[in-house]
C-alpha cells in the first residue's frame, strides 16, 4: 500500500511539474520542428523530426519534414531515402516534387524528371512543378522541353520561370 502511494506521489509530481515547453506528443514534435528548421536551427529541428519518428514511424509528414531539413544540410541522398519513405506512407502529399530535386542535385536527372512528372499528374495546375521539370529537362540537354514547361509554369503563375523564359526561350 505504501508502494502504491509512493509511485501515485511521484506520478502527481512528474506531470506537475514537467515542463510544459516539452513536447508531449509528434504533432507537437512537428510543430516545433518547422519553428526550429524555419528559424534556420536545422540540427534542432533535425532532433525534433526524429523525436516524431520514434513516437510514431508511420508519420508520413515527419519524414517529408526530416527530408527537407537533411536537404538544407546537403544530405541528398539521406533526403531521398526519407522522402521515398513518406511516399511509401503517404503518396497523396507533395513529396515527389521534393525528391525530384533532390534526385536532381544527386545527378540522378532521369528520376527526377520521373518524380517531377508524378508531381505534375497529381497536380496540373501546380507551376512549380512545371518549373522543376523544366530545370531537368535544361540539364538534360532537352531546351525545346524546358522551355514548354517554363511557358506552362509561368501560364500557371509560377514567376521565378520568367528569367529561364527569357534567358533559353526564343520569345
Amino acid at each position: 500500500m505504501l508502494f502504491r502511494r509512493i509511485v501515485a506521489s511521484l506520478m502527481v509530481c512528474l506531470l506537475t511539474f514537467v515542463s510544459p515547453a516539452l513536447p508531449l506528443n509528434v504533432d507537437a514534435y512537428l510543430k516545433a520542428g518547422v519553428e526550429k528548421s524555419q528559424s534556420g536551427d536545422y540540427r534542432g529541428a533535425l532532433t525534433d523530426f526524429n523525436k516524431a519518428i520514434e513516437l510514431d514511424p508511420q508519420n508520413a509528414s515527419a519524414y517529408q519534414y526530416r527530408g527537407v531539413v537533411k536537404a538544407k544540410y546537403g544530405d541528398f541522398e539521406g533526403s531521398i531515402i526519407d522522402y521515398s519513405r513518406s511516399i511509401e506512407l503517404d503518396s497523396t502529399g507533395n513529396t515527389y516534387g521534393s525528391r525530384g530535386i533532390a534526385k536532381a542535385r544527386t545527378g540522378d536527372l532521369a528520376g527526377a524528371i520521373l518524380d517531377f512528372d508524378v508531381a505534375i499528374e497529381m497536380n496540373p495546375e501546380d507551376g512549380t512543378a512545371y518549373f522543376n521539370h523544366g530545370m531537368a529537362m535544361e540539364m538534360s540537354n532537352d531546351l525545346q522541353r524546358a522551355c514548354l514547361d517554363w511557358n506552362k509554369a509561368n501560364q500557371l503563375g509560377d514567376s521565378q520561370s520568367i528569367s529561364f523564359i527569357r534567358k533559353y526561350c526564343d520569345i
